[in-house]
């Protein structure tokens, strides 16, 4: 059933289905059982609908709460986790393990994910999807060849991994004890990914049982957002909302001579075809940067980013 329609306060999703990282995120939404609604973006640039509120950053997904957007679905935790979800984000564990866990997750069980799920769509996926995502995962130079190659050994690293998950699970249903967690959900993701993208993703899970019951466990729990927004929709909620995020500028961020209000460019650490996110420095913690975004279609917007994995340039 449809609840009555969004407001400034209300959490807002921009994503598509087939996304693994929006599948983290649409799993952890489940667990903090309030509503959400959703927005389907594209699955590769341009995203003219998304990028008003963005400044620019590309990735999926984004939440969008008003006139604050959340970038990089670690960052999206620490928000939903800030609006009174900390239980059901973290589980009862320390925010800082249930962070750096699911950090391993995206940095070592996706990246090898999504290796092998690209190197089988080589042929089948079209050509501007395979490039973009070439482009954004593995960084300049990647070739065909190279992925084609490395497919076996890559595909044995990933059991391997797959395998120390499993024996996590030895002693409880979930990987932090007998509560789901973010930690859960991004390994979930990972599970759900293969399962549905790789042709050889079930004969690779089948060894891992306990793994499989924890994914089904979450998928049992699905909560489906409670309407769809168009984009147009999504950006004239922005326009007419204000963000209250403070400003505040950490001792060493001070130290190191960055200075709020001046001109930044945010990126992902590394080698990627991720656009700089520019705009006016507002915030920068240890955990989070925060930038003033202005666009006509919106206004004046807050785009939040994380620090952990992202490099800021005074410009």
């Amino acid at each position: 059933m449809q609840s009555e329609r969004p407001n400034a306060s209300s959490w807002i999703l921009h994503h598509y289905p087939q996304s693994p990282v929006a599948q983290k995120i649409r799993f952890l939404l489940s667990l903090c059982d309030r509503p959400w609604w959703s927005v389907e973006i594209p699955r590769i640039p341009p995203k003219p609908l998304l990028m008003p509120l963005t400044a620019n950053y590309r990735r999926t997904p984004v939440l969008q709460i008003g006139a604050d957007v959340y970038c990089d679905s670690q960052n999206i935790a620490c928000a939903l986790a800030e609006s009174g979800c900390a239980e059901a984000v973290f589980g009862g564990q320390a925010p800082g393990r249930v962070l750096a866990f699911a950090a391993w997750v995206e940095q070592t069980l996706f990246a090898l994910s999504v290796r092998v799920v690209i190197t089988e769509a080589l042929e089948t996926a079209p050509p501007e999807f395979v490039q973009d995502r070439g482009d954004l995962y593995f960084g300049p130079g990647w070739s065909a060849e190279s992925l084609r190659k490395d497919q076996p050994t890559v595909a044995l690293e990933l059991h391997g991994q797959l395998a120390q998950l499993e024996s996590m699970l030895a002693t409880s249903p979930f990987l932090g004890g007998d509560r789901a967690n973010l930690a859960d959900a991004a390994a979930g993701s990972v599970v759900w990914f293969l399962a549905g993208r790789w042709s050889q993703g079930d004969a690779c899970l089948a060894a891992f049982p306990r793994l499989l019951a924890m994914v089904a466990e979450l998928e049992a729990n699905n909560l489906p957002a409670c309407g769809e927004l168009s984009g147009e929709e999504a950006l004239m909620i922005a326009s007419q909302a204000q963000s209250e995020s403070p400003m505040q500028l950490s001792a060493w961020a001070q130290a190191l001579e960055y200075r709020l209000g001046s001109q930044v460019a945010v990126r992902p650490a590394g080698d990627s075809s991720d656009p700089d996110v520019i705009g006016q420095l507002r915030a920068l913690t240890d955990q989070r940067i925060s930038l003033d975004h202005w666009d006509p279609r919106v206004g004046d917007v807050v785009v939040h980013l994380p620090l952990p994995g992202y490099r800021v340039w005074s410009r």
